[in-house]
């Protein structure tokens, strides 16, 4: 559908690094899930008829979000202030404060990923009647709760490589191995299916990563493909 391949591409691959790095420190900002909240929010005021299926009145719940639910880098900023002196207060510091610069750049970028949401919404309203647009607004849910689902699932993926690359490192393998081992299994449509092929030595169509592999002694290549499907496994 035209209208949910807009709304992906609204979502770049930058967006979504930024938001994996954000989960893996712990922050609590989870970019995602604000952008769902808002639009829950806007969802509820159709469905509860506070706001009338024309394009005024969507138009203005849109300008009202902008005023009291919109993020900006002065709050930010001096939230972050805020969090500082009680760092130094309790001589700890919070996971809020983690990742700044990929929060900051998230927050930054807010303000325009909220307008391109409004303008494919408005672009594709074909007609102005609650059941339409409302039905608009469930696709967009579910590309929100499958975007979250994939930075869930790299952020889990790439905490497991680095344990990985820990262990690796501690035998005095180079920990890049395991990078590059990750970074070609990444794009295969089945890693396990991969590595289930280079455990049985058929390499007929995966010669690219028995050159990945060919220098490291049985037992290092039995640990790394071992990690690695462990690294790919279903999270359930």
């Amino acid at each position: 559908m035209e209208f949910e391949e807009e709304i992906r591409e609204i979502f770049d691959e930058d967006f979504v690094k930024r938001a994996v790095k954000l989960k893996k420190t712990g922050n609590i900002f989870n970019p995602v899930f604000y952008i769902l909240f808002t639009r829950l929010v806007e969802m509820s005021s159709l469905i509860n008829d506070i706001v009338l299926p024309n394009r005024a009145e969507i138009e203005e719940m849109f300008r009202t979000r902008v005023e009291f639910l919109q993020l900006d880098m002065k709050t930010i900023n001096e939230v972050l202030r805020r969090v500082w002196i009680f760092e130094i207060k309790r001589d700890e510091e919070y996971k809020f404060s983690k990742g700044i610069e990929d929060l900051m750049y998230i927050v930054y970028r807010m303000k325009d990923i909220q307008k391109k949401i409004d303008d494919v919404l408005l672009k594709h309203v074909s007609k102005w009647k609650k059941e339409d647009i409302l039905e608009l607004y469930f696709i967009l849910v579910k590309v929100l709760l499958e975007l979250e689902e994939r930075t869930v699932d790299i952020a889990s993926k790439e905490a497991r490589t680095a344990w990985l690359t820990w262990l690796m490192e501690n035998m005095g393998i180079n920990g890049n191995r395991v990078s590059e081992v990750y970074e070609y299994l990444s794009k295969t449509r089945n890693p396990l299916a991969v590595i289930r092929l280079a455990e049985s030595g058929d390499y007929s169509e995966i010669q690219d990563f028995e050159a990945l592999l060919k220098d490291l002694d049985e037992s290092t290549r039995n640990i790394l493909l071992n990690g690695m499907k462990v690294v790919f496994r279903d999270i359930t």
